[in-house]
């Protein structure tokens, strides 16, 4: 047990839980949702990449290197990027349209309560799979650098997330993402001038053949670079967590900002996970590669004073990632799916059902955790790629759709979303089974668009667009 980084850990938590303590001061519904409406370019740029760089970004990815190499880029980047120029494009339309929540948008947009609660409800089911992925990476983390049980550091994290994540809401979340951006920014940053001076700059002049390829891994074509683009090019501009921030963004300008200042910063840390990555493949055991070579590295191989930044990165990647997925959870809960059933107009009301949400969906997805974690799992950056996927195929479409065509209708909206969750769900299980020889985001897309336009073509427009 390394009792200074487990100290340091236990300080960090309490200024997080301090900080939660903070905004249950805050009673005010609007705060909980949308931190009141206020979040400036600073707070707002702080906390997209806080919740962007997660546990799948910084050990995921770096894990995926270890195998692959300088190949995690073309896992990664393309897709990346694609993302980020579609949630510009959405940013201002979004914050214009003064909603609460997503799915509050399309049944306001296609004037349909039904596809409101498919969407909260699809939404709350692919974040249990990207939640449950945080926690198994911040216990694999805690059980190398610290030595605390795997099983038992999940346990502890999910509590003390959970804990401040119910009293503050948004309000919270946001102000914690500031400090949890600059040390995850400071941690890599620090991993990768580490990496660089021990590897003698090899690990981006001369790494191994292995490690140098851009096709390796998951892309071995120009077939998958394209599929994963698409994955992540089209399900990060559907994800919930990055597209409620355009509604609690002050005007237009701080919307559009917190994208394209959060891009840049994003993606030079992400090439320098990526450099950890390989340069953990080139220094460490073959049989420790893999999700646990970024932590491993920095404890078993160089050690010393780097563990501590690279401890308080990682748990800042999980802990900024696992508050926003919470958040939206239990909000769109409320919000969503038990006010048009129970036909609740009372803020109160719906913001003691979105704190009891929080509370019951983090307590499940920690176990569910907890149970995963004595039991072998793939790569999570493939787990969490899933998440992804599903939102891509399910709610991209219905979403820009409905921002930028005036023709798509109620049923094109409808039909495209359940006709792509069916379509992602059935090319998954034909590619486990070796049916597909193609990346299974190709049937899931493509069946969402066709259903659309066919589907609207052929129906009556209905609703008036949101401007």
């Amino acid at each position: 047990m390394d009792y200074l980084l487990l100290g340091a850990f236990v300080a960090y938590s309490g200024f997080i839980l301090c900080v939660g303590v903070w905004g249950y001061r805050k009673k005010s519904f609007e705060s909980f949702a949308l931190a009141d409406r206020k979040m400036g370019t600073l707070l707002a740029t702080s906390a997209f990449v806080a919740t962007f760089l997660s546990a799948i970004s910084v050990i995921g990815v770096s894990g995926y290197a270890s195998r692959y190499g300088w190949s995690a880029a073309a896992f990664t980047c393309y897709g990346y990027a694609l993302g980020w120029i579609l949630l510009l494009i959405a940013a201002g339309r979004l914050h214009r349209s003064r909603m609460t929540t997503i799915p509050e948008f399309l049944a306001v947009r296609f004037d349909s309560q039904s596809l409101r609660v498919f969407a909260g409800l699809t939404i709350i089911s692919l974040y249990s799979i990207t939640l449950i992925v945080q926690l198994l990476g911040i216990g694999i983390t805690m059980q190398i650098l610290i030595g605390l049980n795997m099983t038992w550091s999940i346990l502890l994290v999910g509590g003390i997330f959970v804990s401040y994540t119910v009293l503050g809401g948004l309000v919270s979340v946001v102000r914690t993402d500031l400090v949890q951006a600059f040390l995850l920014g400071m941690g890599i940053l620090t991993a990768a001038g580490v990496v660089l001076w021990e590897t003698g700059g090899t690990v981006i002049s001369a790494p191994p053949a292995a490690l140098s390829g851009f096709f390796g891994g998951s892309v071995e074509s120009p077939g998958d670079l394209v599929g994963w683009a698409l994955v992540w090019g089209l399900g990060i501009p559907a994800q919930s967590y990055y597209l409620h921030r355009f509604y609690a963004s002050r005007d237009e300008k701080v919307a559009r900002r917190q994208i394209a200042y959060g891009g840049v910063v994003i993606m030079v840390l992400l090439l320098g996970i990526i450099l950890c990555g390989t340069g953990a493949g080139m220094l460490i055991p073959e049989d420790q590669r893999g999700d646990s070579a970024f932590p491993y590295l920095f404890k078993h191989v160089l050690g010393g004073w780097a563990s501590l930044p690279i401890l308080l990165a990682i748990t800042a990647a999980v802990h900024s990632t696992t508050d926003g997925l919470l958040h939206i959870v239990g909000l769109y809960f409320a919000v969503d799916v038990y006010r048009p059933l129970k036909a609740v107009r009372d803020s109160n009301h719906l913001l003691t059902i979105s704190r009891k949400a929080t509370l019951i969906f983090g307590a499940i997805a920690t176990l569910a955790a907890a149970y995963f974690s004595m039991r072998p799992i793939p790569l999570i950056s493939l787990l969490g790629s899933i998440a992804w996927g599903g939102m891509a195929s399910t709610l991209f479409v219905p979403l820009y759709f409905g921002l930028f065509w005036r023709r798509a209708t109620r049923a094109g909206a409808l039909a495209s979303a359940i006709g792509g969750l069916l379509f992602a769900i059935g090319a998954f299980v034909a590619r486990r089974l070796e049916w597909l020889p193609f990346h299974e985001i190709y049937p899931g897309v493509i069946a969402s668009f066709l259903l659309m336009i066919l589907v609207s073509l052929r129906t009556p427009q209905g609703a008036i667009p949101v401007r």
